[in-house]
């Protein structure tokens, strides 16, 4: 006997958080290219609406034409700073905070890390930096 199990149609749903509404859920990274003009074809390519800017990384001037955030419209992408490479929870709030005094928004994508090696978190210290 064969049983076939039925599976849910897909529905593409819209994702929203705190009132934002996003088409896509992939949320991409404008680490690791080759060049800026790499970066914004992949993204354009993805459809993600969010991208994530490692604060600690990259020049927050947005004049710079050699700059990560020259080359990202606000307008069209959501910037979601993230505090990569971050090692303690006063790191990750003091870039966090730099990010919103640099005027990326108020969301942050908190990381702590915990292991070097691995970069697995430091859970505690990530929920420390959250509660500031």
């Amino acid at each position: 006997m064969t049983t076939t199990t039925a599976q849910p149609a897909l529905r593409d749903e819209p994702l929203t958080i705190a009132g934002r509404t996003f088409r896509s859920r992939l949320v991409v990274g404008t680490g690791k290219y080759r060049s800026n003009e790499e970066m914004v074809r992949a993204i354009e390519a993805s459809g993600a609406e969010m991208v994530t800017v490692a604060v600690r990384r990259v020049d927050l001037d947005r004049t710079k034409e050699e700059g990560i955030l020259y080359h990202l419209d606000p307008e069209k992408i959501f910037l979601l700073p993230n505090t990569a490479g971050c090692y303690t929870a006063d790191e990750a709030i003091r870039y966090a905070r730099l990010a919103r005094a640099a005027g990326l928004n108020d969301w942050v994508k908190l990381e702590v890390i915990g292991d070097q090696r691995t970069l697995l978190p430091d859970v505690s210290a990530t929920i420390e930096a959250a509660k500031v």
